[in-house]
């Protein structure tokens, strides 16, 4: 079976988390994680991600924002053991990209373009200022211009609408919610802040909720730095928590949406061996069965073609729903949203 692509991209302002993220989810599944393990296509790309990685738990020097033009391109692959699962198409953008204007920099128009081929988008959202909007509700028009929840919804949602143009089915989202360890208020833990958050997303992100998409929120953190997110931290504090799980979520979601195709597939296999075997049955009948040999015999390797198409979409989705299953495993007890309806 070939190794399906999947186009991720991140939304998120600048020193949201969005490369921190990258570098310790790369570290984690590059290990590897219950059984998942990621590396990419170039080596040297791994090397470098993993030189930042270590100049950070070694000297807890965070990496530095992106600047303009400079986006970074990975492609890595998934596996399960030693059997590939997706390769995935990354692209690391600087915040300010989210909302420039497109002369601004090729990076913006990219960004905008890459969008709508995109399977999963991630909306990540800083969690030191989700904090200050569950300490105070009445502050949220300020958390929506800090997160830049406007322009971060703007792009999805066009990027929805171009792709049902395409005809291409509405992206995976994921809401990261990063420094997850800021969360935590004299009178919650990061779990009770969690479902304040998913109770509030109607306000604080609308466009998770809406009809026809499915979201995953994830806590994610790659250490306890408190409010400093640039610079150098104490090493001491790094503590990874939840970065492998959206790219579960998004790979898991990937295979649902691909459910339907391999069963459009399976049915037309279906129907054109029962067209098939109709016809051979009736050039086998009457006298002048003998002389339709040879179109018999041309009919019989269509339908056995058909069949060997059959069995080999059987195959596949069994496999899809199996892993489908063992993924989403590593999902339990994390809220998804599915058509405006909250999962867990």
């Amino acid at each position: 079976m070939t190794t399906p692509d999947l186009t991720l991209t991140m939304l998120g302002t600048t020193s949201s988390g969005k490369t921190t993220f990258l570098l310790g989810m790369y570290d984690i599944l590059s290990t590897g994680v219950h059984g998942y393990f990621t590396f990419t296509e170039d080596p040297d790309q791994g090397v470098d991600l993993r030189d930042a990685w270590d100049l950070l738990v070694d000297e807890g020097e965070l990496p530095p924002p992106n600047v303009a033009d400079s986006s970074k391109y990975y492609r890595f692959v998934f596996n399960h053991g030693f059997t590939p699962l997706v390769t995935i198409d990354w692209m690391d953008y600087r915040g300010g990209a989210l909302d420039d204007r497109k002369d601004s920099g090729a990076d913006v128009s990219e960004l905008r373009t890459r969008l709508e081929r995109s399977d999963s988008i991630y909306l990540v959202l800083d969690g030191g200022s989700v904090a200050v909007w569950l300490d105070d509700p009445s502050k949220l028009a300020v958390i929506h211009k800090r997160l830049k929840v406007q322009a971060m919804s703007s792009q999805v949602l066009q990027a929805v609408t171009n792709r049902k143009k395409s005809g291409l089915p509405n992206p995976s989202l994921a809401v990261l919610i990063t420094k997850a360890d800021l969360l935590r208020g004299p009178d919650r833990s990061v779990g009770q802040a969690l479902a304040k958050v998913v109770e509030g997303l109607p306000q604080l992100l609308p466009v998770v909720w809406a009809e026809g998409v499915t979201t995953f929120v994830c806590p994610v953190k790659v250490g306890d730095f408190g409010a400093n997110s640039t610079g150098v931290v104490d090493v001491s504090t790094i503590d990874p928590v939840g970065l492998h799980r959206p790219l579960i979520f998004s790979l898991m979601h990937y295979l649902s949406e691909g459910l339907g195709a391999h069963e459009a597939q399976l049915a037309r296999a279906t129907a054109g061996h029962s067209e098939t075997e109709q016809q051979i049955a009736t050039l086998s009948q009457g006298f002048r069965a003998y002389f339709r040999g040879r179109q018999v015999i041309q009919l019989r390797g269509v339908a056995d073609s058909y069949w060997q198409a059959i069995a080999a979409g059987q195959r596949d989705i069994r496999s899809d729903q199996d892993l489908i299953t063992q993924l989403s495993q590593e999902l339990a007890g994390h809220p998804i949203i599915r058509d405006g309806k909250l999962e867990l």
